[in-house]
C-alpha cells in the first residue's frame, strides 16, 4: 500500500492527515483571516453543500421518508426571501421559523411519524411567535445565528470527530480532537500583529454579510467595541474572532472533502456528478459577477445542507451519548 493510500483510505491516515489539514487551517487563518473565509465561503463552501445534500439523499436523510424534507426547503427558502429582501415581513419570523425547524427534526428522529411531527412544530411555531421569539436575544442568537453557522461548523464537526473516536475506540481519533480544542483556543491566547491588506469591495463583503456573526461572538465574550467602525478589522479581539471563524469554516470543509474514501460522497453516477460539478461552477461564477447574487444562492444552499443534516446531528448526538455510557 503507497503512502498516498494510506493517508486517504486507513483510519490511522485520515485521522493524521485531518491534523495536518487543523494545523494548516489554523496558520492560513492567523496570516490572512479574512481573504481565506471568503474563498473557502465562496469555492469550497457551495461544493460542500452540493456534495453533502447528494450524500444525505442517497442515506434517505436519515429519516424514514424523503418527502420529510419539504419542510426543511420550504422553509430555507422563506428565510432566503426574508434575508434577502428588506420589505418581507418574513424577516420578523425567521427565528420562529428556526426554531420550528429544530423540534421538526426532533420529533421526526424519536417519533418517525410525519403527522406527529408536523402537529407539535407547527404549535411551537403558534407559541413562538406568541411570545416573540424573535424579539429574544438568546434565542436570536442561539436559533438566528449560532446554530446554522458556528454551532453547524465547529460544534458539530468536533462530535463528529468525538463519534468517530469512541466508536473506533482510535487513539489518533481522541488525538485529533485535542488538537482540533487546542488550534480553537490558540486564537485567545496567541495574539499576533495582522498585516494583512483588504480592498474596499473585501472590507465591503464582510461588514454587510458575515459582521453579524462576528459582532454576536464578540457580545457573548464581552468584547467591547463599536459597531460603526473598523474595529472588526484592527481590533486584536475581534481579529482574534475573525480568525476562529476563518479556522472553523475552513477546516469544516476541509474535513468533509479529506473523508472521501470514508464518507463515499463522490460515489454516485457520473451524471450526478456532472450535474454536482456544473452547480458549483455557477455558482462561483455568480460571485464574480455579482456577490449579493451569488450569496443568496449560497444562503440558501447552506441553508437547506444545515437542516436537512440535522437529523444526521441528532443521531450522532445520541451515538455519542450511547459511546460515553459504554465506556
Amino acid at each position: 500500500m503507497s503512502w498516498l493510500q494510506k493517508i486517504t483510505t486507513t483510519e490511522k491516515g485520515i485521522n493524521l492527515t485531518n491534523i495536518v489539514l487543523m494545523l494548516l487551517s489554523t496558520g492560513i487563518a492567523f496570516i490572512i483571516p479574512f481573504k481565506l473565509f471568503l474563498f473557502v465561503y465562496a469555492v469550497l463552501g457551495p461544493l460542500h453543500y452540493l456534495t453533502e445534500i447528494s450524500w444525505l439523499d442517497k442515506r434517505n436523510f436519515f429519516i424514514k421518508q424523503k418527502i420529510q424534507i419539504w419542510p426543511y426547503i420550504v422553509v430555507a427558502l422563506l428565510l432566503t426571501v426574508a434575508i434577502f429582501n428588506e420589505k418581507s415581513v418574513l424577516r420578523y419570523y425567521s427565528v420562529s421559523l428556526i426554531i420550528c425547524v429544530v423540534v421538526y427534526t426532533l420529533c421526526l428522529v424519536f417519533s418517525g411519524k410525519n403527522s406527529v411531527s408536523l402537529l407539535v412544530s407547527t404549535l411551537v411555531l403558534i407559541l413562538a411567535l406568541a411570545i416573540k421569539a424573535d424579539k429574544i436575544v438568546f434565542l436570536i442568537l442561539a436559533f438566528g445565528i449560532f446554530l446554522p453557522t458556528i454551532v453547524h461548523v465547529f460544534l458539530f464537526t468536533g462530535l463528529f470527530v468525538l463519534q468517530g473516536a469512541l466508536k473506533n475506540k482510535s487513539i489518533t481519533a481522541f488525538i485529533s480532537l485535542v488538537v482540533f480544542i487546542v488550534c480553537a483556543l490558540s486564537f485567545t491566547f496567541i495574539h499576533v500583529p495582522n498585516a494583512e491588506i483588504l480592498s474596499v469591495a473585501e472590507k465591503g463583503y464582510v461588514q454587510k454579510y458575515f459582521s453579524i456573526l462576528n459582532q454576536s461572538l464578540a457580545g457573548l465574550f464581552n468584547i467591547n467595541f463599536n459597531r460603526t467602525s473598523n474595529d472588526i478589522f484592527e481590533m486584536p479581539a475581534l481579529i482574534a474572532v475573525q480568525r476562529f471563524v476563518a479556522f472553523s469554516y475552513t477546516y469544516h470543509y476541509l474535513n468533509w472533502f479529506s473523508k472521501t474514501s470514508v464518507i463515499k460522497w463522490h460515489d454516485v453516477s457520473k451524471s450526478r456528478l456532472g450535474v454536482i460539478a456544473i452547480l458549483w461552477i455557477v455558482s462561483v461564477i455568480f460571485y464574480y459577477v455579482d456577490f449579493r447574487l451569488g450569496f443568496m444562492v449560497l444562503f440558501l444552499l447552506s441553508m437547506m445542507h444545515v437542516f436537512l443534516e440535522l437529523p444526521l446531528n441528532v443521531h450522532s448526538i445520541k451515538g455519542i451519548i450511547a459511546g460515553i455510557r459504554n465506556h
